[in-house]
């Protein structure tokens, strides 16, 4: 009966996920409708009765299920709290009655370790979505903290890829045990290690959610070992401290727009593609035996060299698609990444922890040589960062199962090169029937102005989340995202839309320039060549 079943909806489009047998209860589930107002089936507490414990590859125990009142923000929902073999901690929340029939997971950030349900899922669970967030199997006192668990190999197998799969698992069992329904439609949104989880979702898990959306992707050994010690050893001085002070970043942001900020054909403090600036920080120099706010030493104008242009060895081979992009200047110090004490905190919690573990144990960021440590970090990048070097993403079968994927990145992102995101879509589309056909199923979003996932004095609020929806449930693709800049009270300081690269937004001469509607996409009139050539490359 299954077997029919299975090949009826395979004629009408239905998918096999549709009428999986939830592990739980052994039972057929249908496909839930959308938009319905799905009612719990069961009581919340009984899903702590329910045995999860077959759920293959992911035996999982539930620990708290309890109702949580409606508020102002949510709706009544079933709070259930977990651990899916042997240390993944997770928390899945479900709409008691105004369910919407789809399913939305977040990514995490840093090295996880932690539960922000709120922060990361609260504007889906608003919109009635199931959600869930997991910790990526470990606990850890901040985002940055390997110590106890870095070396267990298993753990380090649950950070580098396994936790995210086995959380979408273990979630649709649930659903269907708390429903007698499967989610219709499954959604992905991360950013920063989110972002990581959302292309390792794509290549290796390409089954597991219908929309993926990945934002300013770092890959730990490629970041978080090679370009923030990087950043760390020209940013700080031999004590660790910021070597700019905020009058001086300023002095040098300032001079960077003074000279760009027109080429996009409006001065509005943004950059539409920073790569048609040219700007050279010597130009700022101090003078010989002065110093000022309005002037740069002789090491902080190597610093701003050595940013830009990015990691490199000693034969100059770049070890990184690229570096900070110019504009970003104001993410470098303190007020973006919490200045030197955080900047060591991601550079030797990277090496200390995923890369040589208990071999170099007191391992210092000053200590990184640019060629024997390079090579001796290759190993690791296979585990954590996606593809193996000099290897090239293969979505195909992503491509196939017709999925989608919006990846976006913040053009003044002060700790993952932007220029890294548009590399990696070059491999794909490159290999994919070029960048027009990719553009069907899989597109990519720049940011003028953001930080990193967030943050710059820029429109960086914007709903990548229900773009993906429209464009999985009513084939209308992902374009012309409004992103919204708020003052300190919230009220709208300006929008402006974001196109679909390579498309960029141009002011159509009319209008307020700080309304979106006044704005319209632009295609470049030569189509861009985004592969870089570095260290790693395919």
């Amino acid at each position: 009966m299954i077997r029919f079943l299975l090949l009826l909806c395979a004629a009408i489009g239905v998918t096999s996920a549709a009428l999986a047998e939830s592990p739980a209860s052994g039972q057929t589930a249908p496909l839930a409708r959308l938009d319905a107002n799905t009612q719990a089936a069961i009581a919340c507490g009984d899903l702590q009765k329910t045995d999860f414990s077959a759920i293959p590859d992911a035996a999982t125990t539930i620990t708290a299920a309890s109702v949580v009142a409606g508020s102002d923000r949510y709706k009544e929902y079933c709070r259930v709290e977990g651990v899916i073999a042997p240390k993944i901690g997770f928390e899945i929340r479900l709409p008691t009655k105004s369910w919407n029939g789809r399913y939305f997971q977040s990514g995490c950030g840093g090295m996880c370790g932690f539960l922000e349900t709120d922060k990361y899922c609260g504007d889906a669970l608003a919109r009635d979505f199931v959600i869930a967030t997991h910790d990526m199997g470990h606990k850890g006192r901040d985002a940055w903290d390997g110590t106890g668990w870095s070396q267990d190999p298993q753990q380090r197998a649950d950070f580098a890829r396994r936790s995210t799969h086995v959380m979408a698992v273990v979630t649709k069992a649930v659903i269907a045990a708390y429903y007698k329904q499967n989610a219709a439609r499954s959604y992905f949104r991360g950013c920063s290690t989110g972002g990581r989880e959302a292309v390792q979702i794509a290549q290796y898990y390409p089954d597991d959610f219908d929309g993926v959306i990945g934002g300013d992707f770092a890959m730990p050994i490629r970041q978080g070992a090679i370009a923030n010690t990087w950043d760390a050893q020209h940013l700080l001085d031999a004590n660790d401290n910021d070597i700019f002070s905020e009058a001086k970043l300023r002095t040098l942001h300032a001079a960077v727009m003074a000279k760009c900020d027109g080429l996009d054909g409006v001065v509005d403090g943004l950059l539409a593609d920073p790569r048609q600036c040219s700007f050279d920080p010597r130009t700022l120099a101090c003078k010989a035996g002065a110093d000022s706010d309005a002037c740069l030493t002789a090491a902080q104008v190597a610093a701003a060299i050595a940013l830009y242009d990015g990691p490199r060895n000693s034969k100059g081979v770049r070890l990184t698609p690229g570096g900070r992009a110019l504009g970003s200047e104001l993410a470098w110090g303190g007020g973006a990444y919490g200045g030197g004490k955080s900047r060591t905190a991601i550079s030797e919690g990277t090496l200390r922890n995923l890369a040589f573990g208990e071999e170099r144990p007191d391992f210092r960021y000053r200590d990184f040589d640019w060629d024997r440590d390079v090579a001796a970090v290759e190993r690791q990048v296979a585990e954590f960062d996606v593809m193996p070097v000099r290897t090239a993403p293969d979505l195909d079968a992503f491509h196939k199962s017709g999925r989608k994927l919006i990846l976006y990145h913040g053009w003044w992102d002060p700790g993952v090169p932007a220029v890294g995101t548009l590399d990696y879509y070059a491999q794909v589309y490159s290999r994919q029937g070029g960048l027009d056909a990719t553009r069907d199923w899989f597109r990519v979003f720049m940011v003028p102005g953001m930080f990193h996932c967030r943050g710059g004095e820029a429109p960086n609020d914007f709903d990548m989340l229900g773009a993906m929806v429209a464009w999985v449930e009513k084939g209308v693709p992902a374009d012309g995202v409004i992103a919204t800049q708020h003052n300190a009270d919230h009220s709208i300081n300006r929008t402006r839309p974001l196109y679909a690269y390579p498309a960029i937004a141009t002011y159509s001469g009319k209008g307020d320039v700080n309304a979106a509607e006044n704005w319209q996409p632009a295609m470049p009139t030569r189509a861009p060549n985004d592969l870089i050539d570095w260290n790693w490359a395919p």
